[in-house]
């Protein structure tokens, strides 16, 4: 029994020194539609909230509405545990229709812990898809696909931690992601010689579902009243190397259009992204890039073999993305084929015992096997996995 109780106990103090409380500083915002400013104050806590936890260290999973100001116990929910103990509202703030909301929370949160979170992923961006071309005509907007795919890819390049935004593609690629969602797998093995051609583990592809607009008031008064603006965007996290589709996320959000019918305002003017509407696009790409890093933080790190030499495997992977020397990988063989029904499989064989980095560079690193014998058969286009 004595044996059972300081088992008990000493399990109990290893999960409370995972948890860290401390007080955090954060800011949210949200669009202000039709002079509610109740309901955007509470929308911008909300989010205030759950940049909060972000800047904690804990994975949000959704931070639900609030009920009188104030949070009822299961309404924030955190993937790696914690909590939030209270919060205090330190300022609020409207401008350019927008309601802005400083808090500072008390947080207790668990650090996600994983082996790959010290490593940087590759990512290629491509350039979303614009699904209704004929909405992008109301403020000459055509060019949004392309100036809202750089503003990602450029917020992704200076993100923290956990990626390595290696290109922005602005082509407009034959590949719908909808299709691969929908369960077409036909074009998987376009994701893969995507990601081949990228020398990227990790893609991004979208499109811009909703750029309509909705007259305020009625027939009266919609005339000299700023329509509604919509906002829906989706965005497909791929990992290229098995062609594998690892998350969808739709990022929807409506604000005024300040700008009158004529005005041909189009997306690479500062009046576009300093106006309510602009802002509201600006703060939906801010979250898909925490969602992004948030998703790619625990993904795991795969390496290509570009070459072979004579101390051994050479990887597409080095000092960019956090690759030390000592780090270990174990080597897969790709074996992937065609079955009799004309569907492309994957296959992986793992070749026995690990490989050490023993020579760095910054984009990649040479491997050398910890046996006393060394794998036959490791070729360019096999794949070394990190331990």
């Amino acid at each position: 029994m004595r044996i059972i109780k300081t088992s008990l106990l000493l399990a109990l103090l290893l999960v409370a020194a995972g948890l860290r409380a401390e007080l955090i500083d954060a800011q949210g915002s949200a669009a202000i539609l039709d002079g509610d400013e109740a309901y955007a104050r509470e929308e911008a806590t909300r989010d205030a909230l759950r940049q909060a936890l972000l800047a904690s260290g804990a994975a949000v999973s959704s931070v639900q509405r609030l009920e009188n100001g104030s949070l009822r116990s299961e309404q924030i929910q955190i993937r790696s545990g914690g909590d939030i103990r209270h919060y205090r509202l330190k300022r609020e703030e409207v401008r350019n229709g927008r309601m802005y909301i400083t808090l500072q929370a008390d947080i207790q949160a668990q650090r996600q812990i994983c082996p790959s979170q010290e490593y940087a992923k590759d990512l290629t961006l491509v350039r979303l898809r614009l699904r209704h071309p004929e909405q992008a005509s109301y403020g000459a907007l055509d060019d949004l696909p392309a100036s809202l795919s750089r503003r990602l890819f450029e917020q992704l390049a200076s993100a923290p931690k956990g990626v390595l935004a290696h290109q922005w593609l602005d082509e407009n690629l034959a590949i719908d992601p909808l299709h691969l969602q929908q369960g077409d797998r036909s074009a998987l093995e376009e994701i893969k010689a995507l990601s081949l051609r990228t020398d990227s583990q990790y893609l991004v592809l979208g499109s811009l579902d909703d750029l309509s607009l909705e007259p305020q008031g009625n027939k009266l008064t919609s005339w000299y009243r700023d329509p509604v603006r919509s906002f829906r965007m989706q965005l497909y996290l791929f990992d290229g190397i098995n062609g594998t589709l690892m998350g969808r996320k739709e990022y929807q959000g409506r604000a005024d259009w300040t700008f009158s019918k004529q005005e041909r305002v189009g997306s690479d003017s500062s009046e576009f992204w300093h106006s309510s509407y602009g802002q509201e696009v600006d703060y939906q790409l801010k979250q898909a890039v925490q969602d992004i890093t948030s998703q790619l933080g625990c993904a795991p790190v795969t390496a290509r073999i570009v070459a072979m030499g004579e101390r051994g495997p050479h990887i597409n992977l080095g000092r960019r993305n956090g690759v030390k020397l000592g780090d270990q990988f174990r080597i897969q063989h790709s074996a992937d084929f065609t079955d009799p029904y004309g569907k492309a499989r994957m296959q992986r064989n793992p070749a026995n015992g690990l490989f050490e980095v023993v020579q760095l560079f910054d984009d990649g690193a040479i491997l050398s096997t910890r046996n006393k014998y060394s794998p036959f058969n490791i070729q360019v286009g096999d794949f070394a996995l990190l331990e």
